[in-house]
């Protein structure tokens, strides 16, 4: 479990996630999402530990996608 704590002032998309997900390949996994019209809110970006993307699928839902990130 990860629990973050901020001041509620976070930039658009951040705190809108409902899910994170630990994927083997996260460029393809966004082109999948992409071709499912998932919209990529956040390009891939490399964190400690691995890279992160976050997305919004049709009907609103965002997800925060991870790869190389133990869990």
């Amino acid at each position: 479990m990860v629990v973050s704590v901020t001041d509620g002032c976070l930039p658009y998309p951040l705190g809108r996630e409902t899910t994170g997900y630990a994927v083997k390949d996260l460029t393809a996994t966004l082109r999948k999402a992409e071709a499912a019209r998932a919209q990529v809110l956040w390009a891939p970006y490399d964190g400690k530990g691995g890279s992160n993307a976050m997305v919004q699928f049709p009907g609103g839902y965002v997800a925060e996608l991870h790869q190389g990130i133990d869990i």
